[in-house]
């Protein structure tokens, strides 16, 4: 089984595939993959990568992905590089956007980056993405820091019995902190 771990940034990606690693899982991390080769450059402004050369990373992504004779899981921001017929699970990896906003304050992210990764939770646009590029393989997990259950979690995922559907936006209707969040990064424009 072949199986793409995705979510917004610091949403639990690399906790699950550390869990997969147990499970007897070989585990890919794309970003590392992508930073080792010609296809990104720094953006010093967003402070991370940026994809320079999207057919040269897709190529890297995809010829990895096909090397995986075993069971396999990889995990990635982008997901739009991965050939969905090369994959037999998505997990995407949902995560409470206040703990999200407070760390990536932590880490001193730039706001138009913050802005992006929580609102991009918020409003679950990365997962109707996801849906429609691997249409029928995609299960939802929301994050939790208690690692006994997100093993359960992940074993359901897995096993096909677990899709745990959020929106974030009625959870947290009438929460005052939730409203000042979204404030805040709607203030990064």
């Amino acid at each position: 089984m072949r199986i793409l771990v995705t979510g917004v940034a610091k949403s639990g990606k690399s906790t699950i595939l550390r869990i997969l690693a147990e499970l007897g899982y070989r585990t890919i991390n794309v970003s590392d993959l992508l930073v080792e080769s010609s296809c990104v450059k720094w953006n010093e402004n967003y402070q991370s990568f940026d994809i320079t050369d999207k057919d040269c990373a897709a190529d890297l992504v995809n010829k990895t992905i096909l090397k995986c004779n075993v069971n396999c899981a990889l995990e990635t921001v982008a997901y739009e590089l991965v050939d969905p017929s090369y994959v037999d699970l998505v997990i995407i990896v949902r995560r409470d956007p206040m703990e999200l906003y407070e760390e990536y304050n932590r880490l001193k992210w730039p706001c138009v980056k913050i802005f992006n990764n929580t609102i991009s939770e918020v409003t679950g646009s990365h997962v109707s993405d996801v849906e429609s590029l691997f249409n029928g393989k995609v299960k939802q997990l929301v994050f939790t820091s208690n690692i006994s259950e997100l093993r359960t979690k992940v074993l359901m995922a897995i096993n096909n019995d677990l899709n745990e559907q959020i929106d974030w936006l009625v959870k947290y209707s009438d929460d005052e902190r939730f409203h000042s969040i979204l404030m805040s990064v709607e203030g990064c424009f």
